[in-house]
């Protein structure tokens, strides 16, 4: 299944040698279910309706005018322990994660078309993607606070969090991987091609603690098919491997252990495959997990359990068991974020949701 390219970047999370900083021409178009189109863009971010705010999370405002000099939030002086990103308590834990009458709660709406939450321990806060046309922003939530634009003109989509501890990004805008420095909000491009063929739309990422990089390369949001639609590991070395040519690829995200990899097609298959990694992040044994059912992003709880997005929040046990389902209209992608890691932020098209599960959950 896996084809070796040629290295098209330096050692592990060493940015591109030869990359820009700046957008191409290339569009990052909205994507619904990998394809729709999104609603009209709307720059006033908006509260959520009365009763639709979580007393935990307060309704989101619009940020005022002239406050965006004050968007960087900065870390709060005292967030409390940082849980590692790939942390969990040992358990035991319940047997679904979903407490009788969960139920998504709007934290904020308003924008164009949400997509690849991540949750930042050490800033409290929740960085997401508002993709709009050719653009598109980087959003920030801090619970207590309001969402707003944190870096404009980003073009992303599926975030993560890097291992130097800022945001990695799968970035549609100018088709590259691309790493975001926190503190100055400046992008540098960690991985620019494959073997100088430029990428179709990166869509989403996933990075285990060793520094293996696994990625989606479907044709959304303005591709220009150089390329088949691919996934891709980067190892620490720089390598470029194709791990996955059946189509386009979307979500992609790691067990907690690490030992798996959950990747998903959607459209045409519309499936999830389960890969097993081994210790050096090669992978293996690619099987089905999920039969006709597909998925834009993907979540993972500590239990194992996969959070997928078709017709809602789908939930499944590691033997591929359909726990349940949370209602979540336009749902794309996912990450567990809060204290104690167990309220799911849900992307959800114009919105931002939440839910109180009973299992904590990893960042992205």
């Amino acid at each position: 299944m896996q084809q070796t390219m040629a290295p098209s970047t330096p050692a592990a999370l060493t940015p591109a040698a030869n990359a820009g900083e700046t957008m191409s021409q290339a569009p990052a178009n909205p994507q619904a279910g990998g394809n729709a189109e999104a609603a009209p863009v709307n720059p006033a971010l908006q509260p959520a309706p009365a009763g639709e705010g979580s007393g935990a999370m307060p309704p989101a405002n619009t940020p005022a005018e002239g406050d965006e000099d004050d968007m960087a939030t900065p870390p709060p002086d005292d967030p409390g322990p940082v849980v590692p990103r790939n942390a969990c308590p040992p358990g035991p834990f319940p047997a679904s994660p979903l407490p009788p009458g969960a139920a998504a709660q709007t934290v904020c709406t308003g924008m164009t078309f949400t997509e690849g939450a991540v949750w930042f321990a050490e800033r409290n806060t929740l960085f997401f993607s508002d993709i709009v046309t050719g653009s598109g922003s980087i959003m920030s939530f801090t619970p207590g606070g309001m969402c707003q634009e944190f870096i404009t003109n980003a073009g992303t989509n599926g975030l993560a969090i890097a291992s130097d501890g800022n945001l990695l990004a799968a970035r549609q805008g100018d088709r590259t991987i691309t790493l975001f420095d926190l503190m100055t909000k400046q992008p540098t491009v960690l991985v620019a091609d494959n073997a100088g063929l430029a990428f179709n739309s990166p869509n989403d990422v996933a990075l285990r603690s060793d520094g293996n990089l696994y990625f989606t390369d479907p044709n959304y949001g303005g591709g220009m098919g150089v390329q088949p639609t691919r996934a891709y590991r980067r190892d620490p070395n720089g390598a470029l491997t194709v791990i996955d040519e059946g189509g386009n690829s979307n979500g992609i995200t790691l067990s907690p252990d690490e030992s798996k990899l959950y990747l998903s097609h959607l459209g045409s298959p519309n499936d999830i495959l389960v890969f097993d990694v081994d210790a050096s992040g090669a992978l293996s044994n690619s099987r089905p997990f999920v039969a006709n059912v597909g998925s834009d992003g993907m979540g993972i709880d500590c239990a194992g359990n996969l959070y997928v997005s078709q017709g809602g929040v789908r939930v499944y046990a590691p033997d591929g068991t359909q726990l349940g389902m949370i209602a979540a209209p336009g749902a794309a992608n996912f990450a567990f974020g809060g204290p104690d890691r167990k309220t799911l932020y849900i992307t959800a098209r114009t919105s931002l949701l939440a839910v109180e599960l009973a299992i904590p959950g990893l960042p992205y």
